[in-house]
């Protein structure tokens, strides 16, 4: 059994990109530096999109600008389309996720086009990265359940993934937005994309989020099954702004924590890790999501942003 496990921490990016109360770049870097020291080598940073759709992230250039004096870490952004991967590219990103919804109607408000759409879109920027040698996962927001269409079926989820792996193997991502994935629905889109499309599961990450508690259920599935890349966010910030009632990631201390006491591997120090989290707390407009730091530093834990 491999007993490396690779987490992906996304709070600059999926944590902060539907709090109404701007966080100025500074104290985003500060975050990500805390993040980093805490030995998470995987950081999605900011994501290159509209200002009008996610005023939060409209620093992604000037936070850019500081974020590879960083040491020890691969940092990523996200993209949804041409435009966004010559921005982040012009911005010195090297790593990208391109966005894409399993779910049709998703699609539409999200990105405003079909999915279908999407797709031919990541076939134009597929040629791009692979002239500029950078490279992309895809991610498949609403793996398992969209909030305008309901269950979307592992056999259509694993009909998006085949036709973008189709345009190029790259590394793909399943993402809970909604946070109403099951395990039982996990297995099943795993086992199937395995069997059919991806055999190698290395190249296979998951982002689950934590709305009904479901999180680190599903985490342990995914393991039984060989997958080891997840994302998640520290202080468990988050949440979609095209996706209503969607609460916070799975926080990464609690999935550290949780990967720690089953015996995986994940290179990261718990004592720094909360450090960052009493930290990523003070940015949120809600109450604490995760568990770890309520458990270990109750009076940090009560703070939140004014």
């Amino acid at each position: 059994m491999n007993n490396t496990v690779w987490i992906e921490d996304v709070t600059g990016r999926d944590g902060l990109q539907n709090e109404p109360n701007p966080v100025p770049t500074a104290q985003k870097l500060a975050l990500i530096r805390k993040i980093a020291a805490a030995g998470l080598t995987r950081i999605q940073a900011t994501s290159f999109v509209h200002p009008r759709w996610v005023p939060q992230l409209a620093d992604a250039e000037e936070l850019s600008r500081y974020l590879f004096e960083i040491p020890g870490a691969q940092f990523s952004a996200l993209i949804p389309n041409r435009k966004g991967y010559e921005r982040a590219v012009a911005a010195g990103f090297r790593h990208l996720e391109f966005v894409i919804a399993a779910s049709d109607t998703f699609n539409h408000r999200n990105l405003n086009r079909s999915t279908k759409e999407s797709l031919s879109l990541l076939g134009e920027v597929t040629e791009l990265a692979v002239r500029d040698g950078v490279e992309l996962r895809v991610g498949f927001s609403n793996a398992y359940h969209c909030p305008f269409e309901g269950t979307i079926s592992a056999p259509a989820l694993i009909a998006v993934a085949r036709a973008a792996r189709e345009i190029h193997p790259w590394p793909i991502s399943f993402g809970d937005t909604d946070g109403m994935a099951f395990p039982w629905q996990v297995r099943e889109a795993v086992t199937l994309l395995q069997k059919e499309v991806m055999p190698n599961l290395s190249q296979l990450g998951l982002h689950f989020h934590d709305t009904y508690g479901r999180g680190l259920a599903n985490v342990y599935v995914a393991l039984e099954l060989g997958v080891r890349n997840f994302d998640s966010t520290t202080g468990g910030l988050g949440g979609c702004p095209y996706c209503p009632g969607a609460s916070g990631n799975l926080a990464t201390e609690d999935l550290v924590a949780f990967l720690q006491g089953m015996g995986y591997e994940t290179g990261v120090d718990m004592e720094k890790l909360l450090d960052a989290a009493e930290l990523a707390i003070t940015f949120s407009s809600r109450s604490y999501q995760g568990r770890l730091l309520r458990a270990m530093r109750p009076n940090a834990a009560c703070s939140v942003a004014k």
